[in-house]
């Protein structure tokens, strides 16, 4: 009986293209892409790390009263794993740039993502070396020998994937070090890490033995069995409350964060793509009352057809279960092609997914792209075309098995009379869900498109228009004093001032939008000094001379730094227009001193401020990131305090900054042909990077709105032109009275229009209910925004009336002889 069910429906589909392949294609675009979203919901979200037992895995940071997710201090990380009961074990790791020499003639000195990290880091994580050995706790302190593990992916690059690497040889930042093992390549923190080399030498690091000192670091825990994550985050929060009380000048106020490991990895797109998830929920709705309609306006035809097929003696069951197959069949073929277009959306949305964010830290966007369709991904397709299948069929099958009498459908639908009113119902009824639930998709891409905007125009501080930026690495081994850095610096600049086009040449380290953060406690001479644990803070930046020029700064007041600088003490600073109005409030801020606490010397005398320049925007606006802390800004002169690590910032004269590049890697490579020119890119294009996220969910909301808007519009098309030919003899019998074709016109579009206006006004309803959720995702927008608002409904509202309008103007064409003589 079954496969009679389905040859029969087979061919009766077949026998009706022009419907099948409408409902095929209506179904194929709700299931594409609610399955192209599930496959980034499932890398992004839902997907376990690689590790062994994942969910023990916990990343801890410090939070204080300033800021919620901070680096560790190495002196309070040897603390919590000396006395914490809640992990297995603690280890520490951090990200870093490095610069890996050539090994021939032929190969170039190469910059790589090098993750320090204390011995026990891997036995921690659960994955060991593919071949070789693992880190000992020997390899793990002053002095030791040098050695490094590789990842999977440099070892296949760089050494062929050969096994002979094992005891060789590598020249990292000028280091000789012994390659001792190979990772396995699922081994991903931190992100696009190349190189892991032990902690070694920096436990005997004056400056990282500091307490007060936050360098970056994050620490990884595997939970104890049977141990959650809120018992031993207690437990090293009770050891921070007494670290506190013995070093109160360092730790007040500060606790731990704790996170599962998946969870902060994902956290900055959870949100995002949970949106997302719930945009796609709307669109395959609508599709499914699209083809709802349809089915219910095909069943309208096919009454006869059942009335004489109950007569022969088919059961209400077996004729529900006829109608609900053909349903079925419809959302296979609409899961089929759904899978099929999801193919396609799913590379656009790796197109437009976001760029590397948080480059050494456990986030990053490297999850959107390994995102596709697995066994996972088509299981949930078959789920969705299952509930799509009886989202579309149930209906009229149940109109079916409840029927009373057959019979009455050749009385009810049949000559001179209009669709049953219960039938009349559900359509206008699955037509206002439509319209509610595009305009609810319209307004939410109205209100992410004006958030984009905001965050895309908000100030800067700076002109980012033709400004080349690229990372300087010098290292340690070699440039092992201030005044070899300061040389170097000085060469460098000099060499690429004279190139031809170059405007501006400086060198700046924690400049806009280079994903790194510094900041430092402070205090102004001669104020009260404020209680441990509450300093301000402040974003601080070591920059050459140029550097506001190059960055297209103005100095305010007082002026930029000079060569002279260097020579004559106190050491200067320069401060931005936060800083003084919050800290020098009418007064001149030009010669206040703020106290020195960045110099090694005893006593230093105070700084004096000699400038004040712009506010910058260092990160993506409205992110949960240093940004939203609003610090102000020093500025402090490279040639008193130079840096091993700077952003090469280039202002050319006109044209394409990238076009400078082949000349800058020339003259790095002449002053040291070990290093490597790194990050290269434009500040516009790292601007643009710093807004990928809110970029792609504007874009993709915006796309899952048009497609709502169009279905919803086809969708109130159909049922309008089926109401027409339906009252074609009411229409006849009107105009044949008198009747004026303007009133036909009015009748049937005030018809249309009044279930289009129920449809506004619940999905405006839910649109001001779903603007509140997003304001977490919104920048300068409310949740209630007039101008989006109005947008989509006028949008939505035009569309319908042109639905509408072809609909009525045929009905004014209707011949009242020929209507009533075909009756």
């Amino acid at each position: 009986m079954l496969l009679q069910h389905l040859r029969y429906a087979l061919r009766m589909l077949a026998k009706q293209p022009a419907f099948t392949a409408i409902a095929v294609l209506t179904l194929a675009l709700g299931i594409g892409a609610n399955t192209a979203i599930f496959s980034v919901v499932n890398a992004v979200l839902l997907r376990p790390l690689p590790y062994r037992e994942p969910e023990r895995l916990v990343q801890i940071r410090e939070r204080t009263s300033h800021f919620e997710n901070g680096s560790v201090s190495l002196p309070n990380y040897l603390d919590w794993r000396a006395n914490q009961r809640g992990f297995t074990d603690l280890a520490l790791y951090r990200g870093g740039d490095a610069n890996l020499s050539g090994s021939g003639a032929d190969t170039e000195a190469e910059r790589v993502t090098a993750a320090r990290v204390s011995y026990n880091f891997l036995s921690v994580l659960g994955l060991p070396p593919t071949f070789g050995r693992d880190f000992r706790e020997s390899d793990d302190v002053p002095h030791a020998r040098k050695v490094a593990l590789i990842s999977d992916a440099l070892w296949k690059r760089r050494f062929g994937s050969s096994r002979s690497v094992i005891g060789q040889q590598i020249l990292l930042d000028g280091v000789a070090r012994e390659v001792i093992g190979v990772l396995p390549p699922n081994v991903k923190l931190p992100r696009r890490a190349e190189v892991y080399i032990p902690l070694e030498d920096l436990r005997a690091d004056k400056d990282y033995l500091n307490r007060a000192n936050h360098p970056g670091l994050s620490v990884l825990g595997r939970l104890k069995p049977g141990i959650t994550l809120e018992q031993a985050t207690g437990d090293l929060n009770n050891i921070a409350a007494e670290l506190e009380r013995k070093y109160p000048d360092t730790n007040t106020t500060r606790r731990v964060q704790t996170d599962l490991l998946l969870d902060s990895a994902i956290k900055d797109y959870k949100s995002g793509v949970a949106l997302l998830l719930v945009a796609v929920g709307c669109v395959l709705l609508i599709a499914c009352a699209n083809v709802a309609n349809l089915e219910l306006a095909r069943a309208l035809g096919r009454d006869r057809e059942l009335a004489v097929r109950a007569a022969l003696g088919a059961s209400r069951g077996q004729l529900a279960m006829q109608v609900f197959i053909e349903s079925a069949i419809l959302a296979l073929l609409g899961g089929v092609a759904g899978v099929l277009l999801s193919l396609w959306g799913l590379d656009a949305i790796k197109a437009i997914a976001p760029g590397g964010v948080a480059r050494f830290g456990s986030t990053d966007s490297a999850r959107f792209q390994e995102s596709h369709i697995d066994l996972t991904v088509l299981a949930f397709t078959a789920t969705v075309a299952i509930g799509a299948g009886l989202l579309v069929g149930i209906w009229p099958a149940l109109r079916i098995a409840r029927r009373s009498s057959l019979s009455l459908s050749l009385h009810e639908g049949g000559r001179g009379t209009s669709d049953g009113a219960q039938r009349q119902r559900v359509r206008s009824g699955l037509v206002v869900a439509q319209v509610a639930l595009a305009l609810l998709l319209l307004a939410g891409a109205g209100l992410t498109l004006k958030s984009f905007r905001n965050a895309q125009n908000a100030a800067l501080g700076f002109d980012p228009d033709r400004v080349l930026v690229a990372d300087i690495l010098l290292p340690r081994a070699r440039y092992d004093t201030d005044d070899k850095v300061a040389r170097f610096n000085e060469q460098l600049i000099e060499k690429i001032r004279v190139l031809p086009g170059v405007q501006y040449t400086a060198l700046g380290n924690n400049i806009p939008f280079d994903e790194n953060e510094w900041d430092s406690s402070f205090h102004v001479t001669g104020t009260p000094p404020a209680r441990p644990g509450e300093e301000p803070e402040a974003e601080i930046d070591v920059v050459t001379p140029d550097y506001f020029r190059a960055m297209g700064m103005p100095i305010l007041r007082g002026r930029a730094f000079t060569a002279a600088d260097r020579a004559r003490p106190p050491r200067s600073v320069i401060i931005d227009e936060s800083f003084a109005r919050r800290f020098f409030p009418n007064r001149d801020p030009i010669g206040q001193q703020i106290d020195d606490n960045q110099t090694d010397e005893k006593n230093p005398p105070p700084l004096r401020v000699i400038g004040v320049v712009p506010r910058t925007r260092n990160e993506a606006p409205g992110e949960d990131n240093v940004e939203r802390y609003q610090w102000p800004q020093m500025y402090f002169a490279a040639d008193e305090d130079p840096s091993h690590n700077n952003m090469l910032v280039v202002r050319v004269k006109s044209g394409d900054p990238l076009a400078l590049v082949p000349a800058i890697k020339r003259e790095l490579q002449q002053l040291d042909p070990d290093q490597a020119l790194a990050e290269v890119s434009t500040m516009e294009n790292n601007i643009a990077k710093s807004l990928g996220s809110r970029r792609m969910i504007m874009s993709l909301l915006g796309a899952f709105a048009f497609i709502a808007l169009l279905l919803a519009s086809v969708g109130l098309y159909g049922v309008m032109a089926l109401t027409v030919t339906q009252r074609t003899r009411e229409l006849g019998i009107r105009l044949a009275l008198g009747a004026q074709r303007a009133d036909v016109f009015r009748l049937v579009l005030t018809h249309g229009m009044l279930l289009v206006c129920a449809g506004l006004i619940i999905g405006l309803i839910a649109a001001l209910g779903a603007g509140r959720g997003l304001q977490s995702l919104l920048y300068g927008v409310g949740g209630f925004d007039a101008p989006a608002l109005s947008t989509a409904l006028f949008a939505l509202a035009f569309a319908a009336l042109a639905a509408c309008c072809v609909p009525a103007r045929r009905a004014t064409r209707v011949d009242p002889i020929i209507a009533l003589r075909s009756e």
